[in-house]
């Protein structure tokens, strides 16, 4: 299999293998992020590198930092503030959102961009929250690029936290190295384990923030962001995808994850037990053996990335499962929603939705076909394990979406899977 080739035939197959998980890339981009900010240097230890994590290394050197990487790992020096014109973030949400608040500490205004999906992604939640932090902030339109030319000002801000959680991770990691304290207050909180994430990863940096219920966050000024050596935990988002292709048809063992990680896509470890797995942590070694194939009801409003696996082990599983949360999807890389219910109809799957759920009538095998990725990464690795429960192949158009996450994954599929003759 070669990802950069526009097409992947994924034959039926089954899971029997070991592998190392990708890098999270949710918490290599605070990773960065903070490092930029600290005030001396920082050893990042970093298994892999994707596009997105790529991209916001490029953006924090040209915003002053010293990048080298070697055989003892990435080195981030924070040396000087560079004021580019311009920044684009390519295709990635969270980098856009962190660092709408972050570049409001340079003194001078920054255009920021983006490309693909990220353009026609709505930008006035964005814009309204930082402006309500008194930042000033100018845009042409409804979407992309919008100018960040002041600091934050106000003491107490508001934010709506149902569009996103990654402009409340933005402001929270810039508010300790303001002059005062801040105080953030959130309206229906959502995504909650990538706010605990971001919390994580500040500690570690050595900034401390107090929570009420995720509802009200005190933070204290004049702090700073400081740590030597930070090693960037394995991707639990990535790695589902392999949890549940071996749920469904065998045995895989994953080395690099954590047990008490707090990424909230840790979730399928509770969702692969509901169904009948059997699932044994050993140290940072995870292992997952097919079982018993019970349907399942979960609620992924708080973690909306897992929809995409969950629905290929809803397919796998006899009855009827719930995923609750369809309102998240709707603003993914694609309309995630409407990709899942178009894709896996392509294979032979009727999705319906009831309410807030996706209601999945499972048990029997798909027969295979050509789909779209809809140029998201998420989509089109659920194609790919959705090959566990096909009959025939399945062939995916812009397979190589998953360079966005994971630029690994179709040859760690190869490794740790065999065809079914």
């Amino acid at each position: 299999m070669n990802i950069e080739e526009r097409v992947e035939t994924i034959n039926p197959l089954y899971y029997n293998g070991r592998l190392t998980s990708n890098t999270s890339k949710s918490y290599l981009q605070r990773a960065l992020a903070l490092s930029l900010l600290a005030d001396g240097p920082t050893n990042l230890d970093v298994h892999s590198w994707s596009e997105d994590s790529l991209k916001v290394k490029n953006v924090i050197q040209q915003l002053g930092a010293k990048v080298k990487i070697d055989n003892c790992g990435t080195w981030i020096y924070p040396d000087n503030k560079l004021c580019p014109e311009e920044l684009n973030f390519g295709e990635s949400g969270l980098a856009f959102r962190m660092f709408a608040s972050i570049v409001s500490l340079w003194p001078l205004p920054i255009t920021l961009n983006g490309a693909g999906s990220l353009q026609n992604r709505p930008i006035k939640p964005i814009v309204d929250t930082l402006a309500k932090a008194g930042i000033r902030v100018s845009s042409l339109g409804e979407t992309l690029p919008i100018t960040i030319s002041s600091p934050i000002s106000q003491r107490e801000i508001n934010v709506d936290g149902r569009f996103s959680s990654q402009i409340l991770s933005g402001l929270l990691i810039t508010a300790p190295l303001l002059d005062q304290d801040t105080v953030i207050h959130v309206e229906n909180p959502t995504s909650i384990p990538y706010i605990d994430l971001t919390l994580d990863i500040m500690s570690a940096f050595g900034i401390d923030v107090e929570h009420k219920n995720h509802e009200e966050f005190m933070v204290h000024g004049n702090q700073s962001y400081h740590c030597p050596f930070y090693s960037v935990e394995g991707d639990w988002s990535g790695m589902a995808n392999h949890v549940v292709g071996a749920a469904l048809s065998g045995k895989v063992i994953i080395d690099g994850l954590q047990e008490d990680s707090k990424q909230g896509d840790k979730a399928i470890v509770e969702v692969v037990h509901e169904v009948g797995a059997k699932i044994e942590f050993n140290g940072d070694q995870l292992i997952v053996k097919k079982d018993k194939l019970l349907p399942f009801s979960f609620d992924a409003t708080h973690c909306p990335d897992l929809f995409p696996p969950l629905v290929v082990l809803a397919l796998g599983c006899s009855g009827t499962s719930k995923i609750k949360g369809v309102n998240r999807l709707i603003h993914k890389e694609s309309n995630r929603l409407q990709a899942l219910i178009e894709m896996f109809g392509k294979l032979g799957a009727i999705l319906t939705v009831e309410g807030s759920h996706l209601v999945i009538n499972g048990g029997q095998n798909l027969h295979g076909g050509t789909v779209e990725s809809f140029n998201d990464h998420r989509m089109a690795m659920a194609a790919a394990i959705a090959a566990t429960i096909s009959d025939s192949a399945i062939e995916i158009n812009n397979c190589e979406a998953v360079t966005k996450s994971y630029p690994d994954f179709f040859c760690d599929l190869a490794r740790i899977t065999a065809e079914i003759n």
